[in-house]
């Protein structure tokens, strides 16, 4: 987006620029001749290679003023009266603008310039030097065309020939550089297409089409390659005549993805502006086939009816983009405006091309087109920082995905195992334990001996209790429970154990806040994270519990100052045989993880080594009614 403001600002400031030279060309020497005389060529060959002198015979005009060319006329002649020359080193002469396929220049009937277009564009320039002169010249110009236009359109400019180059190129820079720039994103979008999902090919593949046609159209209108590429330049008009033709179709099918297809009409609309696009690609090849028979229908099919769908295609869809602003998101919005912009545009050109008095240059869709590629880079842009975050999402929702599916694989083997082994182990276990209680009692010596060998014994049956406990949680029972309630539980049971190992206990718990669960198993969830809390607190410190309601849930958070945890602890929380405590087995999480679970709630952790370890639990909250 920077780098588009400055591309923006750097056009902005060399249009500004050339046109500040063009108002300072008399600081520079240079002179301008706003006034001159034309008289029209008779198609009858009259005055076709010389001017009628009869003072009735010519007409006034002046800069910025082109009339239509009569009926029976097959050109223009114009006489100006140029200033004396000496003062120059080199003289030149230049016309940024003028209306003609042949040009003849003559000063004081010596021919200085003549050149001949084989090609059906009539928008030219002329810049040739002058020989130095220390009398007035006139100087008379022969302009012939088969167009309904002939004429000088800009004012001429008299001045030196190394100052008047640049602005013989200068003026129509601002459309080669427009227009390349946008061929060029063109083929970069059409080079991009194979990479792209089916789904949003064609959209793509649309505007790879629109970039590619206009920037053709701007830069095939420029007078400019017609004398850079001569005498090469057949393809300019032809390239000129297909990007139209293809230009309208691409742009309705663009508009339609973006109404989404809500207007039928417009996409039957649609389809008879492609069929009539296929209609005058067949005209363009009958036409290069045989110009002189098929000119006139050429000329009927692919401008005047051509240019009148389009303008009624533009009016259409403007106002639509009209109804989706005010009815879409941002993005619609957004782009929307600009199709509106560049419809209103091009539709503003066209009509004043049809219903203007005098020949009219299309110049507003080049701007159009421009706002309408600032609004596409600006959704695009939107859209790769929307994508590229639901990248991330994804990513992180898949790791989660994969751990959870790990972990289940992990939990169903062990309750599998639970199920078949824990029975089986914990009757012998029980057996052994009371023979040993026996033994304790007959040898005194040895007592304290058996009751290490019960306590490690008493471990193995808790551990076989979690293992069954895990296979079969035993939750059948199901009431509604008061958070506060069952906490308060939870408080009187923990402090005197939390007390003798130096951490307080502090709760922070809203009334009204019920679940659906187990009181039971949630007060054994609930007394596992406190002791993990208690046990990562070597020097004693602090553990606080919350709980309130957010978004239709039970929140409750269980915060320590301990030890912490790093990202990979974290990660392995309920796996089996994991825990961060020296004698752990990990069971006891695990048993946690399937009690918070059963109870269609979820966990998350989050720590820091050396700063403690926050529990989030989150429940379907239950409303207190």
């Amino acid at each position: 987006m920077r780098a588009l403001r400055y591309w923006l600002l750097f056009i902005v400031l060399f249009t500004l620029s050339n046109a500040h030279h063009a108002e300072a060309a008399d600081g520079r020497g240079e002179q301008l001749i706003r006034h001159w005389e034309i008289q029209w060529i008779r198609a009858d060959g009259v005055n076709r290679d010389r001017p009628l002198e009869e003072a009735s015979a010519w007409a006034a005009s002046s800069a910025g003023q082109l009339t239509r060319m009569p009926a029976d006329a097959s050109g223009v002649w114009v006489r100006v009266q140029l200033p004396p020359t000496a003062s120059y080193r080199q003289p030149a002469l230049l016309v940024n603008r003028l209306y003609g396929r042949n040009l003849s220049v003559y000063a004081d009937g010596m021919l200085l310039h003549e050149s001949t277009r084989s090609v059906r564009f009539d928008v030219s320039k002329l810049f040739l030097p002058l020989p130095a002169d220390t009398d007035a010249v006139t100087l008379l110009i022969r302009i012939g065309t088969t167009e309904e236009r002939a004429g000088v359109y800009s004012a001429i400019r008299i001045g030196e020939f190394q100052s008047l180059t640049a602005g013989y190129i200068r003026r129509e820079m601002p459309d080669l550089v427009l227009g390349g720039g946008m061929l060029m994103l063109g083929v970069i979008m059409l080079a991009c297409t194979g990479f792209l999902t089916r789904s949003v090919r064609a959209f793509w593949l649309s505007l790879s089409i629109i970039a590619l046609s206009a920037g053709t159209l701007v830069f095939t209108y420029s007078p400019l390659p017609y004398t850079l590429f001569e005498p090469r330049t057949a393809w300019l008009p032809v390239a000129y005549d297909m990007a139209l033709f293809i230009a309208a179709p691409a742009f309705m099918y663009f508009a339609d993805t973006v109404f989404m297809g809500q207007y039928p009409f417009y996409t039957q609309l649609r389809h008879v502006m492609g069929g009539y696009a296929a209609l005058c690609f067949l005209m363009l090849g009958l036409y290069a086939w045989m110009p002189d028979r098929f000119g006139p229908g050429y000329d009927l099919v692919t401008t005047t009816i051509l240019g009148l769908l389009m303008l009624a295609a533009f009016v259409i869809t403007a106002v639509l983009a009209v109804i989706v602003t005010i009815r879409g998101n941002w993005h619609g919005a957004v782009l929307s405006g600009g199709i509106f912009v560049l419809t209103t545009a091009a539709a503003a050109d066209l009509a004043m091309y049809y219903f203007k008095d005098e020949p009219y240059d299309p110049i507003l869709w080049k701007f159009g087109t421009l706002v309408l590629l600032v609004a596409l880079i600006v959704i695009l842009s939107a859209k790769i920082a929307r994508d590229h975050a639901a990248v991330i999402a994804y990513t992180k929702e898949r790791e989660d995905y994969n751990r959870r599916l790990q972990r289940a694989e992990k939990l169903k083997i062990i309750s599998d195992l639970a199920a078949s082994v824990a029975h089986e182990v914990r009757n012998p276990l029980q057996v052994t334990r009371g023979y040993l209680q026996l033994l304790a009692e007959q040898e005194l010596s040895n007592r304290k001996y058996y009751d290490m060998a019960i306590e490690e014994l008493d471990r193995a049956a808790s551990i076989i209790t979690d293992f069954l406990t895990f296979a079969k949680p035993e939750m059948e029972e199901f009431a509604v429970l008061d958070i506060a309630d069952e906490l308060d539980k939870i408080y009187a049971i923990m402090s005197p154990h939390a007390s003798l190992n130096g951490v307080t206990l502090r709760y922070d718990v809203q009334d009204n806040i019920r679940i659906e669960g187990n009181a039971s198993r949630f007060k054994q969830a609930i007394i596992n994270f406190i002791k993990n809390g208690i046990e990562a607190m070597e020097s004693g410190g602090e553990i606080v519990i919350r709980a309130y309601r957010q978004d239709g849930q039970a929140v409750i958070r269980i915060r320590d100052n301990g030890s912490g945890m790093d990202e990979e602890q974290i990660a392995k929380l309920g796996t089996p045989y994991f825990s961060t405590k020296t004698k752990g087995t990990g069971l006891g999480l695990m048993v946690t993880f399937r009690i918070i679970e059963a109870m269609n709630g979820t966990i998350s952790f989050d720590s820091k080594i050396g700063k403690g370890t926050e529990v989030t639990l989150r429940f379907p909250a239950v409303h207190p009614e």
